[in-house]
């Protein structure tokens, strides 16, 4: 379980983070109330431990903010102002318990597992059970039959995530933000790894039924018990049918058009593939006509993948690769390209498998709860509903107000006219009792000035008269509601295909999201450094340049090292997605996409990196640096890269006086990415920081200097040294990174971990700068990866 720690005094917040880790709880410290507050709003935790005398904003303030904001997690208030008023405040403002510091850390233990057990009321014990494996917080063990099973701590908290709410599905997204801390980026497969290693622990304890469940393109979630014994008090799960229907919405719009669209170019699309083989039939096929149909197969196949048609994208593939990979057609060619087309023909006639979605997922989007005697009216709200990110629930007169309260709705819309008007009125006053957090839409039927009384008496959120549209009645909605929407995000699609680009760009773009598509690679840097975006999503296969390049290149930047990168494919293989993973991409999204999907992904990412960049600009606030002026890289604890260029152009300066050799070395760790994938990145961190330590091993710190320049990638400053001199240095870390032994089992030629240099070196001068010097050295890098990587290149400036 996860717990937010707003405290300002960093000793304080080390040791209480250190306590609850122990009891495997995951922790994000927040050392300011503003930071506290924000964090609290965007990320979900499972409790929040909050200190009352804060900078920027004090703990009451956060208290008051957050109930207001119908946040309903559990507040523990660790303080240490103990007046009985100070209590008092402290309950009145919206906590749940209040301890007074200091505080035994045993105490603050069983009072957060006394809160997790109040906010769980269908739990009938502490002890949560699922058949015989029983999962003990108070001991913080996971039994089986009686036998006691060893958990890595991960493993403990995600079995608990699971019996603590066994009918919610949990996309990979919403189980990182459960489980990992707010500076730890892990990726997808992070969780998938988890998944597997806790399945195969249980199994290895005797326990032969599947406890988790996956839920296709969705997620997991906990199996209903062998004899049904769990959380007996919690809703039933809702039969398949059902559950699948809720994500067939009826209204598709922009993307049901898209999708329409595509069907109907269908045909046309074909005709140029047998246009191809009748011109290769009478040997009237050009180099033009070539380029052309390879580049019509390349984004049929695309488009299939997108709408359903796996089958489909494979074969058009196919003729792709045929028509690209054989510059002459012979009989057995001719015929291999019709059998193909005959193929892609007979599976273009059947339905599509599945396609995109355009509904969000549920548990991402805000209940809307319609009180309305028009039910024509409330079927167009609900149809209309998932484009504008919302959930529609119909009530009417009769529905008791304990029903509602078993799912508290983000809005209430109540229309009413002149029979219902007193009824209704009476029913906004208990409304407003039971809710007094929630805001209320009214829709009348008569624009009167005595019933606008009324209702702004109850201090309701907005008034409509009818007729009005459902447009209107949403944009009403969304001026009360708190978008769930991240604002000002920015997400760049590079696609050759303009189907794919619009398909995109008509997902995300309800979400709030300002859209960028690039349909032509090459002019891809130009519209990146214009754009600035939050995110990338890339498609993998494109002429001139595909995918994997263009992530590599992003990742060469320092400034763009750390831009999220999700990857479009078709290709799921094990190779391909560590091909992904090792060109530098932190997520891929199989075709045919998924809206819930793509949409969850996208603003989980953008949420998760703007958070971590909070976290980082408030630890250099206290520090009380600017980033610039940060001369320490706080995860290596090496030289920055914004410290790194003030020291080069003091060096170079320095020894264009003294003519003396500057010598530079840029190292990367090699399959970086593809280790990341296979261990998480929280262990790729800790690789890191070894690798780090041991570089400034083989260096005089008196003289030089390593710098961290990139995600995975070191810069080596050495002042006063020979090409002879650089190459040992280079030798010395080869042999001690050896000797680390650091395990990389995603490797087939090598089973642990390595590096690449390019080394460079000069005497400077006044016509030059150290920029050169960087510049030579990254293009000795980039040979010495092309070489097959664990070696070096050399490039004299």
């Amino acid at each position: 379980m996860k717990i937010l720690l707003v405290e300002d005094d960093l000793s304080i917040g080390e040791f209480l983070s250190t306590t609850l880790i122990a009891y495997r709880y995951t922790v994000d410290l927040a050392t300011d109330g503003q930071l506290g507050l924000e964090l609290a709003i965007q990320g979900e935790y499972a409790v929040i431990v909050l200190d009352v005398m804060l900078p920027k904003l004090d703990g009451l303030s956060i208290c008051r903010k957050l109930r207001e904001q119908r946040c309903q997690t559990p507040i523990l208030m660790l303080t240490a102002k103990d007046s009985d008023e100070d209590v008092v405040v402290g309950l009145d403002m919206g906590a749940d318990d209040y301890v007074t510091k200091p505080c035994e850390p045993s105490q603050l233990i069983a009072r957060i597992r006394a809160l997790l057990r109040r906010q769980a009321t269908a739990m009938s014990s502490s002890v949560l059970q699922w058949g015989k494996l029983c999962l003990d917080p108070n001991l913080i063990q996971v039994t089986y039959q009686q036998q006691l099973i060893t958990l890595s701590p991960k493993e403990y908290s995600l079995l608990e995530l699971f019996l603590r709410y066994p009918q919610r599905i949990f996309s990979r997204s919403a189980i990182i933000d459960h489980l990992w801390s707010i500076d730890e980026s892990p990726t997808d497969a992070a969780v998938t790894n988890l998944i597997k290693d806790l399945r195969r622990k249980l199994k290895a304890a005797g326990m032969m039924e599947e406890l988790i469940e996956t839920v296709y393109r969705l997620g997991y979630r906990l199996k209903v018990a062998p004899n049904g014994d769990i959380q007996e008090k919690q809703d039933q799960a809702e039969p398949e049918d059902e559950k699948q229907t809720d994500l067939e919405p009826e209204g598709l719009g922009l993307i049901e058009e898209v999708a329409k669209d595509f069907q109907a170019s269908l045909a046309e699309r074909i005709e140029v593939l047998e246009k191809a083989v009748r011109s290769l039939q009478v040997g009237n096929f050009d180099s033009a006509q070539r380029e052309h149909v390879i580049d019509e197969a390349h984004r049929l196949a695309g488009g299939l993948g997108t709408f359903g048609y796996a089958k489909g994208s494979e074969l058009a593939r196919a003729i792709e690769h045929l028509l690209t990979e054989k510059s002459e057609f012979g009989k057995q060619e001719l015929n291999q390209f019709l059998q193909l087309l005959a193929q892609l023909q007979q599976e273009i006639d059947q339905s599509p498998v599945s396609g995109m979605i355009s509904q969000p997922q549920t548990g991402i989007m805000p209940l809307v709860l319609v009180i309305d005697d028009d039910h024509l009216f409330c079927e167009s709200l609900r149809q209309a509903a998932p484009m504008r990110g919302l959930q529609i629930e119909i009530a009417d007169k009769s529905t008791p107000l304990h029903q509602i309260t078993n799912n508290p709705p983000s809005v209430i819309l109540v229309s009413f006219d002149r029979n219902s008007m007193a009824a209704r009125l009476t029913l906004l006053e208990k409304l407003k009792v039971h809710f007094p957090a929630i805001p209320v839409l009214t829709l009348a039927e008569e624009d009167r000035l005595d019933t606008r009384i009324t209702v702004a008496r109850l201090g309701m959120g907005r008034y409509l008269v009818k007729p009005t549209t459902t447009d209107e009645v949403f944009e009403a909605i969304a001026k009360i509601l708190p978008s769930p929407t991240i604002p000002n995000a920015k997400v760049m699609i590079v696609d050759d295909d303009p189907v794919q680009l619009k398909a995109l760009k008509a997902l995300l773009q309800p979400w709030g999201v300002q859209v960028t598509c690039v349909g032509n690679p090459q002019q891809f840097w130009q519209v990146l450094i214009s754009t600035e975006p939050d995110l990338l999503l890339l498609d993998l296969e494109m002429p001139k340049f595909n995918g994997f390049e263009l992530c590599r290149v992003v990742r060469q930047d320092s400034k763009y090292a750390d831009l999220p990168v999700l990857v479009v494919t078709a290709h799921t293989s094990t190779s391909s997605i560590q091909q992904v993973f090792a060109a530098g991409a932190d997520e891929f999204i199989a075709k045919p996409i998924v809206g819930p999907e793509l949409v969850t992904r996208v603003l989980s990412r953008i949420k998760r990196t703007r958070m971590q960049q909070q976290l980082l600009r408030c630890q250099q606030q206290q520090l009380q640096v600017s980033p610039k002026e940060t001369k320490i890289d706080l995860l290596t604890q090496v030289a920055s890269r914004h410290y790194l260029a003030e020291f080069l152009e003091q060096q170079w300066q320095r020894l264009i006086h003294k003519r003396s050799w500057l010598c530079l070395i840029i190292c990367d760790i090699d399959h970086f990415q593809a280790y990341n994938y296979h261990y998480s990145y929280q262990t790729g961190n800790t690789c890191l920081q070894q690798v780090a330590r041991t570089i400034c091993q083989c260096i005089d710190p008196s003289r030089d200097l390593v710098a961290r320049s990139g995600a995975d990638e070191f810069m080596i400053v050495l002042p006063d040294t020979s090409l002879d001199s650089a190459l040992q240095v280079v030798e010395r870390i080869q042999q001690a990174i050896a000797t680390l032994q650091i395990s990389h089992p995603s490797l087939t030629r090598n089973s642990h971990i390595t590096l690449s240099f390019g080394i460079t070196g000069a005497i400077p001068t006044p016509e030059k700068s150290y920029r050169n010097l960087i510049a030579t050295a990254n293009q000795a890098l980039y040979t010495a990866k092309a070489r097959g990587c664990n070696t070096y290149c050399l490039y004299p400036l």
